[in-house]
């Protein structure tokens, strides 16, 4: 009995890191791509993530216009799996295609490989989280407006 604990968690922590997938800047190229053809003018996340679902691991939020806001998932192609859409009544925030790739290049300058993360705040917070190329994480965080860091955290 012993010798299966010990396997099954031997197992679990193996997999552990495997739980959230990390994308390339170029799939988030492909995703910010694909959100702005769907109509997406304001994205608020990006994220990476591994699931056991039949959609695949990208998930990207926004606004198509003033009233709704989109939630994706996203296959890895740029095609939508499924979509949810909602009214939304308060205020709109989030960023470009453009200014989205302004911070995700400003945390590729950090050192930052691979994306696991991107969202922005209501209140102007931008957080990048992801890999360098040694695969420890990274943490990079801006405010909106100015592509320098107020924060980058590594993990070691």
């Amino acid at each position: 009995m012993k010798t299966i604990i010990a396997l099954t968690l031997a197992g679990s922590m193996i997999s552990a890191p495997a739980a959230m997938a990390k994308g390339s800047f170029q799939d988030a190229e492909r995703i910010l791509q694909a959100g702005s053809d769907y109509g997406i003018t304001q994205f608020r996340s990006i994220e990476f993530d591994e699931d056991d679902d039949d959609y695949d691991d990208i998930e990207l939020e926004g606004w198509v216009d003033s009233d709704w806001y989109v939630e994706l998932d996203m296959k890895d192609d740029g095609s939508v799996g499924r979509e949810q859409r909602r009214k939304h009544d308060g205020e709109v925030y989030g960023l470009s295609a453009d200014d989205v790739r302004d911070y995700l290049k400003a945390a590729q300058a950090e050192g930052m490989d691979k994306l696991e993360e991107f969202k922005v705040s209501s209140s102007g917070n931008i957080e990048v989280e992801g890999d360098d190329s040694s695969g420890r994480e990274v943490e990079v965080d801006f405010r909106l407006g100015d592509l320098t860091p107020v924060k980058v955290q590594r993990d070691d």
